[in-house]
């Protein structure tokens, strides 16, 4: 185990950490001391940073998915109002619009 020694922080910061240790043993039959807590949360570290990176990416995914419902509940408003005028000339329009629609679902899934 390698030692870490930390210098330089604050009286106040120093305070507000044993407040928070003080919390913690409060609530808890194991007491922890301050190294302890410290120890607890510098380990948890690489953990939380690599929790942040898949929230990122399930983020941007939510997004895109987003985005294409948009798009799809616009389409839909348009063949509504197509097929609803009852004109062949439109008819054929959202036949053709949910014929390319299909195209684009077929397309994303590869």
């Amino acid at each position: 185990m390698i030692t870490i020694k930390v210098r330089g922080i604050s009286e106040q910061n120093l305070a507000r950490i044993d407040r928070i240790v003080d919390q913690l043993n409060k609530n808890s039959s194991k007491k922890i001391s301050r190294n302890m807590f410290l120890r607890e949360e510098i380990e948890k570290i690489p953990l939380n940073f690599q929790k942040q990176d898949e929230i990122s990416e399930t983020s941007l995914l939510i997004q895109k998915q987003n985005r294409l419902l948009q798009e799809y509940l616009r389409a839909l408003n348009i063949l509504v109002k197509y097929f609803m005028s009852g004109e062949r000339e439109d008819t054929e329009k959202g036949m053709n619009l949910l014929d390319d629609l299909a195209n684009l679902s077929d397309e994303e899934d590869k």
